[in-house]
């Protein structure tokens, strides 16, 4: 019996997951049993190099053992789920980058989609809307009759509102307007000081236009979400604000397609216990179900979206 493999990736701007699933050539997707997973860091060209990009692909895709299939001889399936995926050009780049780490694959069929997808995929939904609250931010949804909106997702230079890169960069910007108005530093202050290895908040001007790098300052969020879980008041207005802005979003997609849920969260943010009773009430407030946290991982979603 002729068998089928499904390679599934999913790429976001922190880390790179992947797994293999195998089983007969005419099962789908779901029914392949999970034998191997693994992970790295980012492989997104937005935020890496791209040789750095192809070289955490490779690691991952070894341990995978993708280089030792042979798409002339079996079904072999790889679905990506991949953050700034906007555009044919964009999937097609990235599946030449695939091709390169894995130094085999170029037979194989490719599915490659924005990583939002990959949440409702995950979760089983055939409609709602994936709300990403990770290094980046952005929600996506669907309707059962294949409808679809977006909103967000645009990159921290255009965007990324509520986004761990956007909660990290706001307690630099906190810390910044506290020390110009000569508030003592408080402990969140300390916190993203002693993260950066610096003594003084004015230090923090060079610091993050001199060594800038994007998941760097999205790590400050979770010393955001530390100080707001101790009572902060500074730091869960921080997560209160990310929350509208993300309930701004997904609000949006459910206005165009006419849905009030369900609401999937992903990313990182979203296990901020703070993050998620905002997130509440400003679903609450705009008439939308609560946002409710993916309890699988979301590159369990590629099985779901591998061809038959």
């Amino acid at each position: 019996m002729q068998q089928r493999t499904v390679i599934g990736l999913d790429i976001g701007g922190t880390s790179t997951r992947g797994l293999r699933a195998d089983g007969p050539a005419a099962a789908p997707g779901p029914e392949l049993v999970i034998g191997a997973e693994a992970s790295g860091g980012s492989s997104n060209v937005q935020n890496v190099s791209r040789d750095q990009a192809r070289q955490r692909l490779a690691a991952v895709l070894e341990e995978l053992g993708a280089p030792g299939l042979d798409p002339a001889a079996q079904h072999v399936d790889v679905v990506i789920g991949a953050g700034g995926v906007d555009t044919d050009d964009d999937a097609r780049r990235l599946r030449r980058l695939v091709i390169e780490a894995a130094g085999t694959l170029a037979a194989a069929r490719f599915r490659i989609v924005h990583d939002t997808r990959l949440l409702l995929a995950a979760a089983g939904a055939d409609e709602g809307i994936a709300l990403i609250a990770g290094t980046g931010s952005v929600a996506w949804g669907r309707t059962a009759d294949g409808s679809e909106a977006r909103r967000g997702g645009w990159g921290y230079l255009l965007g990324d509102e509520g986004s761990s890169f956007w909660v990290g960069r706001e307690a630099v910007r906190r810390a910044l307007r506290r020390a110009d108005a000569g508030e003592p530093a408080d402990e969140l202050d300390r916190a993203v000081l002693e993260t950066r290895g610096l003594g003084q908040r004015s230090e923090l001007i060079a610091d993050f236009h001199d060594r800038f790098e994007r998941t760097a300052w999205a790590g400050l969020a979770t010393h955001v979400d530390r100080c707001a879980s101790a009572g902060l008041l500074g730091a869960r207005e921080l997560l209160e604000a990310a929350a509208g802005h993300l309930i701004e979003m997904a609000a949006g997609v459910a206005e165009q397609l006419s849905l009030t849920g369900p609401i999937v969260l992903g990313g990182g943010l979203g296990s901020s216990s703070v993050l998620r009773d905002s997130l509440a009430e400003a679903a609450a407030a705009a008439g939308l179900s609560a946002p409710e946290p993916l309890r699988v991982p979301p590159v369990h979603g590629t099985l779901r979206l591998a061809e038959a």
